[in-house]
Parts: C-alpha cells; sequence; structure tokens
C-alpha cells in the first residue's frame, strides 16, 4: 500500500520540496515549499485540521500571533496574511528549519514584512527568557498564541501567568504527554481561561498524520 501511494505522488507531484499554491484547509491560496513525500497533508488540508475552525474564529479579530515552535512558518505566514494582523513573532530552536521558513515568507511576498520578528535564541538560556515575555506582554490586542515546542510549554505558561492573566490571549497548545497535558491545562485554567480539548478527527482512522509521538493533544483556551 505504501508503495502505491508513493508511486501515485511521484506522478501526480513529481519528487522534492517546491512551491506549491494550496489548495484547501487552512492555508488555501497560500504558496508553501513542501515535498509531497511526506508533506502531502499540508496540500490536501487535512494537516491539523482539527484546529482549524478555531484558528479562523480567533484569528478574524487577532492583532497579534506569537507562533512559539513555528517549524517551517506555514502558520506565521497565515498570520501576516489576516486583516487586522498588526505584529507576528514566530520562534523555533531548530536552525534546519530556517531555510523553508525563509522560503515560504519569500513565497508569498513577506519576507521584508515589517510587522514580523523570527527568532532562534528565544528560551535558550540567559535572559532571552525574560526578554522574550517582556516582549509578549507589550503585543496589541487580542493576542493569539500558538505553541508546540516539545515539552516546554508548562515552562513557559508559568513565565506567561500574568500576561495571561491581564491580555486578551487566545491560546493554541500542542502537548506530547498526559502529564503535560494535564499541567498545561491547570495553569490556562489559573489564568481564568476556559479550556477545551480538541478531539482527533474520526476520519483519523483512515487519514492519519504518522507522528512518531504516540500522545498528541490540542487545547485551546479563551479568557
Amino acid at each position: 500500500m505504501k508503495e502505491i501511494k508513493a508511486f501515485f505522488k511521484k506522478a501526480l507531484f513529481g519528487t522534492g520540496r517546491s512551491g506549491r499554491r494550496i489548495p484547501f484547509g487552512l492555508y488555501r491560496g497560500l504558496i508553501l515549499s513542501i515535498d509531497p513525500a511526506c508533506e502531502m497533508s499540508l496540500w490536501l488540508g487535512t494537516y491539523e485540521a482539527e484546529t482549524s475552525s478555531w484558528l479562523r474564529w480567533a484569528g478574524k479579530e487577532a492583532q497579534s500571533l506569537i507562533d512559539l515552535g513555528a517549524g517551517y512558518g506555514e502558520l506565521t505566514v497565515w498570520g501576516l496574511k489576516q486583516r487586522r494582523m498588526k505584529c507576528v513573532l514566530a520562534y523555533d530552536p531548530k536552525p534546519e528549519r530556517w531555510p523553508v521558513f525563509r522560503e515560504n515568507l519569500a513565497l508569498n511576498y513577506l519576507t521584508n514584512d515589517a510587522r514580523l520578528e523570527a527568532r532562534e535564541d528565544w528560551f535558550l538560556g540567559g535572559d532571552a527568557p525574560d526578554a522574550a515575555m517582556q516582549l509578549f506582554a507589550e503585543l496589541p490586542e487580542p493576542i493569539l498564541m500558538k505553541m508546540d515546542i516539545d515539552g516546554g510549554e508548562e515552562i513557559v505558561l508559568k513565565k506567561l501567568r500574568d500576561v495571561l492573566r491581564q491580555k486578551q490571549v487566545f491560546c493554541l497548545i500542542e502537548t506530547h504527554s498526559k502529564e503535560l497535558d494535564e499541567a498545561c491545562h491547570s495553569l490556562l485554567k489559573d489564568a481564568g481561561h476556559e479550556v477545551k480539548r480538541l478531539a482527533p478527527a474520526w476520519w483519523r482512522k483512515l487519514i492519519n498524520e504518522q507522528r512518531p509521538i504516540g500522545f498528541n493533544q490540542w487545547l485551546v483556551a479563551t479568557p
């Protein structure tokens, strides 16, 4: 079955990474650098599709986006395309992702967008975390924050406790263990947010994302 899928992907889309206009899903209309061999779900609009409706809702009025664990920048590009967006902060600690991140900006004519600040060095030591938290506190509201940083979510939420209590912050948190999920849920509740868990779609049994991590949960929180 895998060989058949690979054959049809190659026949229809070729091989290798290139800029492709996305026809479906949250990123519809954007041009993103994708490799069909491993990122077909982005093109199909099924990648983390469970979060799409909530992101569209929260993004309508958001004036700031914090994209922690930005990856290749899909959500960053999407945020910069939202009509009211004034500021986008993007962070990812993996240097191998940044060339594709910058390519996605260029494909959508956003390379020199003054609203964007993209960083690799937040949360990596020294006084960088406190500087980042201060920057977050100065963002215009409402703020949309997405966080998927492979285990650091609880630490960041603790540092952001005052920001979450004092500002209008809509949160999408991805967790990869039950313990982390429960800790983040508790911190968001303590900050005065209404918290919900997004259940995997029923069709995930047919179209999965082949994640290497067994536990995957999304939390959405509104003030």
